[in-house]
């Protein structure tokens, strides 16, 4: 997108007291979505860009207009000319079409995100864990054992944030890692050499820093 139009987006954003987020829900889009149209990264599709005309109250040629001058040529091509014309233009338009296919499909994975966020926050992972606890308690009586179910609850969260902000700095590798360690040493008895796994620590988030 033209950085132009980008600096625009904000500038009407900002003038009609919204935040990123408040435009975001209002479109039915996520905020990452809005903060690429703002950097230039990726342009709206047509049917936002129809939706922040008439939240702003703007017309489309307003919210798209540039200071960039088409040049006015009182010559006649000649044929060499009009071809080389005609070239450029399919160009841009392939262009064109390519960002906007490209927008379209960073849009398509914003939405699947927030779909995930949304049904992860419909799962009462805790009541899911507590229910668990009971039924595992009394089926097979070990409740001194079953508090581990517990840990789920950060690992499932942290996940669904990770994924959400594509970042795994976010997941909460040290309580897996954890959780793991108290399986292998109740149900194998591989108190050691179990413990190394904790080694692995360092080295997850030496290999999330570099993704």
């Amino acid at each position: 997108m033209n950085i132009e139009i980008a600096n625009r987006l904000v500038n009407l954003r900002k003038s009609n007291n919204l935040s990123q987020e408040a435009l975001a829900e209002k479109l039915g889009i996520s905020r990452q979505a809005v903060s690429k149209w703002e950097r230039a990264e990726a342009s709206p599709d047509t049917d936002n860009l129809i939706l922040l005309s008439r939240l702003y109250g703007v017309s489309l040629d307003e919210l798209l207009k540039t200071e960039d001058e088409i040049p006015i040529t009182t010559a006649e091509p000649s044929n060499e000319g009009m071809k080389d014309e005609e070239k450029t233009q399919k160009d841009n338009e392939g262009n064109l079409f390519e960002e906007v296919k490209k927008s379209d499909i960073e849009d398509d994975d914003e939405k699947e995100i927030s779909k995930l966020g949304e049904i992860c926050e419909r799962i009462p992972m805790l009541w899911i864990v507590i229910l668990a606890y009971f039924i595992t308690g009394c089926v097979f009586g070990a409740w001194y054992m079953n508090w581990i179910l517990f840990l789920v609850i950060p690992i499932w969260n942290s996940l669904v944030v990770a994924i959400e902000r594509k970042n795994a700095y976010c997941f909460a590798y040290p309580v897996l890692i954890t959780l793991i360690y108290l399986c292998l040493g109740w149900f194998y008895d591989a108190w050691h050499p179990g413990w190394i796994i904790y080694l692995t620590i360092p080295v997850y988030y030496s290999m999330a820093g570099r993704i």
